[in-house]
């Protein structure tokens, strides 16, 4: 259970923190953006997924990252209880994204978690993701099965659904 909460923790660190913690929408300014000195904008100039690519047939191939992810294993290879499978990621194709996390909490399965944001390309499986109010985010590696049916992110499995 305690590998669980810092697990947790951990994760929400890694998506909460940005390379500019100071860089944060002002409630108090009518969405004013708070910055120490940076632009505020992602390496390409804008927030769209530069990831989208020509099947061959003039379509687009849709990015991998699109959908509804739930957690399947923690980051020691093990299947995750019923509690922890109800976390989830879900990536629209607008580019925004939430996160939900469950854990038990007093032996009640509770949200601990509910964050929303955007989430751009950065190519080869690398993913900014910026929540709200946040002008930046991390850089975070994906890694997705030939099948598309799991992604792996900070050593935990989630499965497509």
């Amino acid at each position: 259970m305690k590998k669980i909460i810092i697990l947790s923790l951990a994760l929400l660190c890694l998506f909460s923190c940005s390379s500019n913690d100071s860089e944060m929408v002002n409630p108090d300014t009518s969405g004013e953006v708070v910055t120490d000195g940076g632009d505020g904008s992602d390496s390409n100039g804008g927030t769209d997924s530069d990831s989208d690519s020509d099947n061959g047939d003039g379509t687009e191939a849709k990015d991998p990252i699109i959908g509804t992810w739930t957690l399947f294993t923690g980051t020691d290879g093990v299947e995750v209880n019923d509690c922890l499978k109800k976390t989830t990621f879900i990536f629209n194709e607008d580019n925004s994204y939430s996160q939900i996390e469950y854990n038990m909490v007093n032996n009640s399965c509770d949200e601990i978690l509910n964050v929303t944001g955007e989430w751009t390309s950065k190519g080869n499986d690398v993913y900014n993701l910026r929540r709200d109010t946040y002008t930046s985010g991390p850089d975070v590696d994906f890694e997705f099965s030939e099948d598309g049916k799991t992604m792996v992110v900070v050593r935990q499995t989630y499965k497509r659904q």
